[in-house]
């Protein structure tokens, strides 16, 4: 083994781990690690303690893995390892014990490195001791469960905390499942579903998220079905009869929580279930609809308790991508999940960018059009309007404009809605969809790269799952938030119309609004740190915009740095004023003062600024001279976020909401001099500097990698109309582009990629192939050779950018390109035909035979990039 200077080393690590952090993660207890990355930090970390791993590559691949000679033999043996024997068709294909000894042994040596010796090499770790049990492929299960998860979903790696919360449902375990949207949530309850014996029961919200699920399970040949309230009596009855047979087929079904709450009948088959032990378990989607401290309490949620009375010895999972620690023990506590394994993750969405611009009522609309046309002319998004007629209005002007929108709201018919929904998500008549709150949630579109907001959230716990529908793929998207605060007091009049609330719910949104108003009036602050800190991540690095260029929020591309300053006297002013002039009765020393009455805070604002159009031209009148219009109604804004000022709520003759300024319950702690209030001074609106995109420029192979992109998917768009699925159900965008940049027809190159399984490629890897044989033999001077899967720019296996390659290959033995490798592969003979052939009793059939089976890309992939051969 060639020596290593350590500067050159840690640097390399430093440079993987800078876009590795940005991805999710393996088993072990290092969040950010695949056990490629997992595997290069032991390589790293032994020399770093000046030792050699390179004996053990002349141990047997059979030698136990009992150290780290032993788990390097069995991960890099010197031959090829043989192919697996394969099972009968349709049988799952058993994995190589070996292979999840080697990955048992990487799991293991990761943990033995010192938690300081890696967060010095440059890699996020994260530990906690409670989940130690539920690591690792020791288990009895774990041999099936692999061979699922890769021959039935075609993945290779799992992410952060996903292993972990998988084998504790195979265990038994109630588990609560925390992670972000994108996170992988629904293979925490699917993987186990398809290795546990008997039904496993999801109750989700939303009768099209159920439809999506089911459909997207079917597309990967696995048994599931859903009962809701539009299903025939006769296809009803089909579901009952099968769940009532010896061996139930269905693996997953679907119910909503009002046909759990309501049906006699299915909980009937239920009970015949549970009787026969043949009720896997219970999984409760989108569970912060279960709590009453939720930004989507739903009452049926609340009744599911009824399934831990009557079947208490099934086990139960929930999951949820938007709860803060409040909503969390509402959720165990209202669903009586005692001792649950708990398992949550940074809400961090690494690929969104987020941005609040200045509000223009009358004008929003056009400037929605103006930016999608800049930004994203011709990718797919959505606009949340507050209302049905902005939902109209907003899509008619685009519509007028040249943009194809539609509205979607619950004012359209069910068959409307769904023509609606369907045209946006498979992109045929329309390229955004202007909607109300309610649409969206668990629509697993991938490829929206915008959400905007045309008016305020309700909630933090809203915003952020509404803003979390863009970007599921993991590319780069947007998520724009037009602010005005006229949108306060609309809000706050829909919470008190609430009929279902009391006085108590609605103190709960109103300071949920609030929140959503903080954020939108913090300019200082990064929008993310905001964001996690509301759910409770404190921990967050607050660089890691600045870190990420392309992800940057507005408030952290800020260059002018905004000084705080002392402004208690001002208000104490204020405080004063609105103490002897507003208020209900408006009266001093009990007589009518004159020009007391009621104000809002556009009328303080005046009389702060000494504006001509002042109702009363006395007292704080004209204080605030030197204050902007613009910082003026912020620090109004403030005080009443501060709860120093308050406002009164108050329906016109008209039916207008208007609200007045009156002292709020912190107001006495001003003028007793117990409360300062620290103020930011900013530019005005028209001045804040609004993001540009920065277009780089294209080489020639990735010019025809975007074309090879774009003819894959139109012919996904074909093909999901053939076999009556959505186009990414077939293939994902993410696999799509994986494939797209491999410039390769190869099937052994293909089966390479997370998403695409040998069953994929019998039922569409003809078509697909086909695209890809156009773009196989393609040459380019600028590129030595053509990168491999695992190579492609911003993939996980990905070490750095060529120069940093090219820095590697002088520096270190471990992290040098391997040009060999690297270079394109030629195509068998008979890749062309992607189905395998039928031959007639005792004839040999053509078989798929590739080398990327071993889990994870240990052999292939791995082992060219750390260069370990002697």
């Amino acid at each position: 083994m060639a020596a290593v200077p350590q500067n050159n080393l840690r640097e390399q690590l430093r440079r993987h781990s800078a876009r590795g952090a940005l991805r999710d993660g393996g088993s072990s207890r290092c969040r950010g690690f695949t056990f490629k990355k997992a595997a290069r930090a032991v390589v790293a970390a032994s020399v770093l303690r000046d030792k050699d791993v390179n004996t053990s590559l002349a141990l047997p691949a059979s030698a136990p893995p009992d150290g780290k000679a032993a788990a390097w033999g069995c991960v890099l043996p010197r031959s090829p390892s043989p192919q697996p024997a394969r099972a009968p068709p349709g049988e799952a294909v058993p994995v190589a014990p070996q292979l999840l000894r080697a990955m048992e042994a990487i799991c293991e040596l990761v943990d033995a490195i010192p938690l300081q010796e890696l967060q010095a090499l440059g890699y996020p770790v994260v530990h906690n001791p409670a989940l130690e049990h539920f690591r690792g492929m020791k288990f009895p299960h774990s041999a099936e469960m692999m061979n699922i998860f890769h021959k039935k979903f075609g993945l290779h790696c799992f992410r952060t905390n996903q292993l972990e919360a998988i084998n504790a449902a195979l265990l038994g375990e109630d588990c609560f499942i925390l992670m972000p949207t994108g996170g992988g949530k629904s293979l925490c309850y699917q993987l186990p579903a398809c290795v546990s014996a008997g039904v496993s029961i999801v109750i989700s919200p939303l009768r099209s998220l159920i439809i999506d699920q089911v459909q997207k399970l079917k597309s990967l040949d696995i048994a599931a079905t859903y009962l809701t309230g539009d299903r025939t009596d006769a296809d009803a009855s089909k579901i009952y009869m099968q769940l009532s047979k010896k061996d139930p087929v269905i693996k997953l079904l679907y119910v909503t929580p009002e046909k759990v709450c309501a049906s006699s009948r299915l909980m009937s088959a239920l009970e015949n279930l549970y009787d026969r032990k043949l009720l896997a378990r219970f999984v409760i989607d989108e569970a912060h609809c279960v709590s009453q401290w939720g930004h989507d309490f739903r009452q049926d949620y609340k009744r599911l308790n009824v399934l831990r009375r009557r079947f208490r010895a099934v086990p139960m999972m929930a999951l949820t991508a938007t709860a803060n620690p409040r909503v969390q023990k509402d959720i165990l506590n209202q669903l009586e999940m005692l001792k649950p394994q708990v398992f949550t993750m940074s809400f961090n969405r690494h690929n969104l960018k987020y941005d609040v611009l200045p509000k223009k009522p009358k004008k929003v609309a056009m400037d929605c059009l103006e930016w999608i046309k800049k930004y994203h002319p011709h990718d797919s998004g959505i606009i949340y309007c507050l209302s049905r007629h902005e939902c109209d209005t907003t899509a008619a002007i685009l519509q007028k404009e040249g943009l194809a929108a539609l509205a979607y709201h619950a004012g359209l018919t069910d068959s409307n809605r769904d023509l609606v929904q369907q045209k946006w998500v498979n992109q045929e008549g329309c390229q955004v969809i202007c909607a109300t709150i309610a649409f969206g949630m668990g629509i697993d579109k991938p490829d929206v790269r915008y959400v905007i907001h045309a008016s305020l959230p309700k909630s933090i716990e809203g915003y952020y799952q509404e803003s979390g529908r863009a970007g599921r793929d993991g590319e780069m998207s947007h998520c724009l938030l037009f602010y005005s605060y006229s949108d306060v007091t609309r809000l706050r009049r829909l919470i008190l119309m609430e009929k279902d609330g009391n006085s108590h719910t609605r103190q709960t949104h109103f300071n949920n609004l609030y929140s959503m108003v903080h954020y939108c009036e913090n300019v200082v602050e990064c929008r993310r740190v905001q964001l996690l800190a509301y759910f409770g991540e404190t921990n967050f690095n607050p660089t890691f915009c600045k870190e990420h260029p392309e992800v940057i929020c507005d408030n952290c591309s800020r260059k002018k740095d905004y000084k705080s300053r002392n402004v208690t006297e001002d208000v104490k002013g204020i405080v004063r004023f609105v103490r002897e002039h507003c208020g209900p009765a408006g009266r001093v020393n009990g007589k009518r003062s004159a020009g007391s009455g009621r104000y809002t805070l556009n009328m303080m604002v005046d009389i702060f600024l000494g504006s001509t159009s002042a109702k009363i031209q006395s007292g704080i009148f004209g204080k605030g001279a030197a204050y902007s219009r613009h910082n003026a109604e912020r620090l109004f804004r403030k005080l009443v976020l501060d709860k120093i000022l308050d406002e009164d709520l108050y329906i016109t003759a008209n039916d207008q909401a208007v609200a007045y300024v009156i002292l709020g319950e912190r107001a006495q702690a001003v003028l007793d001099g117990s409360l300062q209030v620290e103020f930011h001074e900013t530019e005005s609106a028209s001045a804040i500097r609004k993001q540009r995109a920065s277009m780089a420029k294209m080489s020639q192979r990735e010019e025809v990698v975007k074309q090879c992109l774009s003819e894959l998917t139109d012919t996904c768009k074909t093909l999901g109309k053939v076999f009556d699925v959505h186009y990414f159900n077939i293939f994902s965008t993410s696999t799509l582009k994986k494939i797209a940049e491999t410039l390769s027809s190869d099937t052994e190159v293909l089966l390479q990629i997370d998403g695409v399984t040998e069953d994929k490629l019998e039922k569409y890897g003809a078509e697909i192939i086909k695209v890809m044989d156009k773009y196989s033999e393609c040459s380019f001077p600028e590129d030595a050779a053509c990168p491999g899967v695992d190579t492609a720019p911003g993939s996980a296996g990905s070490l750095g950018s060529d120069a940093e390659a090219e820095d590697a290959g002088t520096t270190s033995s471990y992290f040098g390109n391997n040009t060999n490798q690297r270079r394109k592969r030629k195509r068998p003979p008979n890749s062309r035909d992607s189905k395998r052939k039928k031959t007639s009793a005792g004839g040999s059939s053509q078989q798929f035979q590739p080398r990327g089976y071993v889990w994870g890309h240990l052999a292939l992939v791995m082992v060219p990039e750390l260069q370990l051969w002697p």
